[in-house]
């Protein structure tokens, strides 16, 4: 184990410094952006009702979080970054480099998954904070302060979430020659899909686990429920780090024993 420390560290730091100054992080922080935007939207609604419907910050920040950042931002993030953790390698036929290093090949997998949960991490959990100071900030801090606890809630839940996304992309990327596009069938439809329909087929689903331990009574989360019942959040909580050491553990062993072939 302590043989693995070191280059765990050392190619995670060389992958997060790669992803950092990547045209992806500039594209995905320009969408983080557009979701903070969707919150100053919504607080200029709430300030000046623009809509005679009655909203309340705590709507308004749960409607965002299960759908514009768990269902969309967090699996978009991990989608762009995890199915191209390997593939860009060969792209780029820099994968010869590193497996002709003294590294351990699982400890190459998990080093980038490590740098993809980080640069994941520092997008999308910003964006929640300052959305919810945006939504709940004013000269009354009752509010604000009685929902800390479901921010970190939140906070918690898309972090788990990031780990089995993160993990399965990883896996498709070090699997399949075209991984973003099994990618988005997975995550756009399978996910959009399975997850509502009822019977044991929903469990077979992350979006399922991530619903049932969600503070927030959104739409999409009523209509599931409707459907099935929720799985108990220890037994969600578990299962979702399970599925993401799965995913990694496969992710790791299929780069340590796929031949990949460069494209001449």
């Amino acid at each position: 184990m302590r043989n693995l420390v070191k280059p765990v560290k050392t190619i995670g730091l060389l992958t997060l410094d790669t992803l950092f100054w990547s045209k992806k992080t500039l594209f995905i922080a320009a969408v983080s952006l557009v979701i903070v935007g969707l919150a100053v939207l919504g607080r200029l609604i709430l300030s000046f009702s623009w809509i005679r419907v009655p909203f309340t910050p705590e709507q308004v920040f749960g409607t965002l979080m299960a759908t514009a950042v768990i269902h969309f931002l967090v699996t978009f993030v991990t989608l762009f970054y995890g199915t191209a953790l390997i593939s860009e390698e060969l792209e780029g036929r820099t994968i010869t480099y590193l497996f002709t290093r003294p590294v351990p090949k699982p400890a190459i997998m998990i080093g980038k998954y490590l740098a993809l949960v980080w640069i994941s991490s520092m997008l999308v959990i910003p964006t929640i904070l300052v959305s919810y100071l945006v939504l709940y900030l004013g000269p009354d801090t009752t509010r604000l302060m009685r929902d800390v606890g479901t921010l970190g809630k939140d906070v918690g839940i898309v972090f788990l979430a990031m780990l089995v996304y993160g993990a399965f992309f990883s896996l498709l990327g070090a699997w399949l020659k075209h991984p973003i596009l099994v990618g988005l069938i997975y995550a756009f439809g399978w996910e959009g899909i399975i997850s509502y329909l009822p019977g044991f087929t929903r469990k077979l689903t992350v979006t399922h686990y991530v619903q049932s331990i969600s503070p927030h009574a959104d739409t999409a989360s009523a209509i599931a429920m409707m459907i099935g019942e929720r799985t108990p959040a220890l037994e969600s909580v578990i299962t979702l780090v399970l599925m993401a050491a799965f995913f990694l553990a496969s992710a790791s062993l299929i780069l340590r024993e796929k031949e990949y072939v460069l494209e001449q």
